[in-house]
């Protein structure tokens, strides 16, 4: 998800609106679906971007585990980021434990946000990465424009 976050500078709306379609057929690129923000009345832009060595090496990891856990679910999902463990949907029941989502479910923004944050700080990498992906998405942005 990093690697693509690099290549597309997607909003994390954008990423978990992205599905297993949007890929290329030789995943070689991916489609971006850019929604305009605050309920301006545009259309949404959709864009196809190449993906880099390092995102298609990375998702070539990534498609194999994510199949294996879309096929425990009834009925899949199309979704291309899932969770990778149990996760709770917010629902606390009335003693005191929470309804858990199966590992394979598709990632809400919240997941996603929270998937960043724990690979930065698992891979050591909070020295090299800005807490959240939208201040790493910015800080590329302000980059594409210093060129």
């Amino acid at each position: 998800m990093l690697a693509v976050i690099l290549d597309t500078r997607c909003r994390t709306g954008e990423l978990v609106a992205q599905r297993i379609d949007d890929l290329g057929d030789d995943q070689r690129s991916i489609r971006i679906i850019r929604r305009p923000q605050h309920g301006t009345p545009f259309a949404p832009a959709y864009e196809t971007i190449s993906l880099s060595p390092l995102s298609r090496a990375a998702m070539a990891q990534w498609l194999p585990v994510r199949a294996k856990l879309v096929e425990r679910l009834q009925g899949g999902t199309t979704a291309l980021w899932v969770s990778l463990a149990h996760n709770h949907a917010g629902n606390i029941h009335d003693n005191g434990h929470h309804t858990l989502r199966m590992p394979g479910m598709p990632l809400q923004q919240r997941g996603l946000i929270r998937s960043y944050r724990n690979g930065r700080h698992r891979y050591q990498l909070t020295h090299l990465l800005p807490p959240k992906p939208e201040q790493l998405r910015r800080a590329l942005e302000a980059e594409l424009f210093l060129f």
